[in-house]
């Protein structure tokens, strides 16, 4: 376990990928649990209850497998999902945990306090770091550049984030 973990940080630290992880399908049902239960932490307190943020957090993650799937079978390359996938939901991990101190740090309102407005600083870092993290994924999983990986990342983020707004909209 803590080999797999040092892996994960070390494919966040963009010193590994996504195939230095090995073929489960145990570790994809149990990253995508995990990142299901972290995704859902970080996000409630933009929903009004538990469950719109499970299903806002559910609807990413299935849509990220999907797309991820639907491209590697059409460049004919179907057998690296698992690792891909795995790698996309662990990093995901991480990277919720890390955001998790930084929310508490923020507050309900950063404006009140110098450590709010630093930790909005260090989530907006977060936020970006999380989509290098994502691009450097895609770029070993599909062989591409890593600029054509970080445009695919930032796409996916503004689509996934467009798609929770409109079915999950928030009230003011």
């Amino acid at each position: 376990m803590k080999r797999l973990i040092n892996l994960f940080v070390d494919i966040c630290l963009l010193r590994a990928a996504p195939q230095d992880l090995p073929v489960a399908s145990f570790l994809v049902t149990f990253t995508l649990l995990l990142n299901l239960l972290t995704g859902t932490i970080v996000i409630v307190g933009n929903f009004n209850s538990v469950v719109p943020a499970l299903l806002a957090q559910l609807m990413d993650l299935a849509l990220l497998a999907l797309l991820v799937r639907l491209a590697l079978n059409y460049q004919r390359h179907a057998g690296r999902f698992t690792q891909a996938i795995s790698a996309l939901f662990g990093c995901g991990v991480l990277i919720n945990l890390v955001a998790m101190p930084l929310q508490l740090m923020i507050g309900d309102d950063p404006r009140v306090s110098p450590l709010g407005g630093l930790g909005v600083l260090f989530y907006v870092m977060l936020v970006i770091w999380g989509m290098v993290v994502v691009a450097h994924i895609l770029r070993h999983t599909f062989e591409i550049r890593f600029g054509n990986g970080m445009l695919l990342s930032i796409g996916y983020f503004m689509l996934i984030n467009w798609l929770v707004e409109l079915i999950f909209p928030r009230s003011s």
